[in-house]
């Protein structure tokens, strides 16, 4: 058959319709979720005290804006049809995780703690799947297990390890804020070394043997050694982006674990 014939003509602009149909969905997706979220609610998470406005159109744009580009990102780096595995994810990552999922085809498990924030984006998301007519991921709460959910080719965990209410201890550590104004109160160093490991060793077990890692400088010093010790190697990206919420730098690296020992 010639790359001219009908056939191939036809499925080419089978092709493309499928890719703005998808498109046009990742839009009606994220403006029905703008529309449909109570912002004031998901922003008690964010704030001690009042919460109103917090979330206004300047910050949500800001965030929006930032998903977008790590979106764009992420188009570049992963193949259609493939699984990924969000980790802790929340406001800051639904636009990646809808364009994975209407965009690139791709199949999402998110989990996460359950909170206020995962309640409301829980409800907003089967709203808004009515609306794109298709189901959009939302956040799994209950115990996981790694090897349960791989293999992924692509692991996004990013400003997880610094959340200074889950970590107290390892947001002071890993921003370097200890002893300074900016530290915060609480928290068992130890306990959370031991959790913050626990829980990068459980996303590692889904790693495929060729993974794309999504995730934060502060976060590496934990990825690196848990991808090591499999025998495993992770090529960390020289660029990075910001986060539009916390403002982290965020990268795109590679791990590759021996087959043998992929998820273990």
């Amino acid at each position: 058959m010639t790359p001219d014939s009908p056939d191939n003509r036809s499925s080419g602009t089978r092709s493309s319709d499928i890719q703005n149909s998808g498109v046009e969905r990742f839009g009606v997706a994220l403006a029905a979720l703008d529309a449909e979220v109570d912002w004031d609610r998901v922003a008690s998470v964010y704030c001690k005290g009042h919460a109103d406005g917090f979330f206004d159109e300047e910050r949500r744009g800001a965030v929006l804006d930032a998903g977008l580009k790590l979106a764009s990102d992420i188009g570049e780096l992963l193949k259609r049809g493939g699984r990924s595995l969000y980790v802790g994810a929340a406001v800051a990552e639904l636009a990646p995780m809808l364009f994975e999922c209407l965009v690139l085809g791709r199949t999402v498990v998110w989990v996460a703690p359950k909170t206020v924030e995962t309640d409301e984006l829980t409800r907003a998301l089967e709203l808004a799947s009515k609306a794109v007519g298709k189901a959009l991921p939302v956040p799994r709460t209950d115990r996981w297990k790694g090897r349960a959910i791989g293999p992924c080719d692509h692991i996004w965990m990013t400003s997880v390890l610094t959340d200074p209410d889950a970590f107290p201890a390892l947001h002071n550590e890993l921003y370097e804020r200890r002893g300074t104004k900016e530290s915060v109160s609480g928290g068992h160093p130890k306990a959370e070394r031991q959790k913050a490991r626990e829980l990068v060793e459980q996303a590692v077990a889904a790693a495929a043997v060729d993974t794309r890692l999504t995730t934060t400088d502060e976060e590496l010093v934990y990825w690196v050694p848990a991808v090591e010790d499999l025998g495993g190697t992770v090529d960390v990206a020289r660029t990075g982006r910001t986060s539009g919420l916390v403002g982290d730098i965020v990268r795109h690296c590679r791990i590759r674990i021996p087959k043998r020992r992929a998820r273990s």
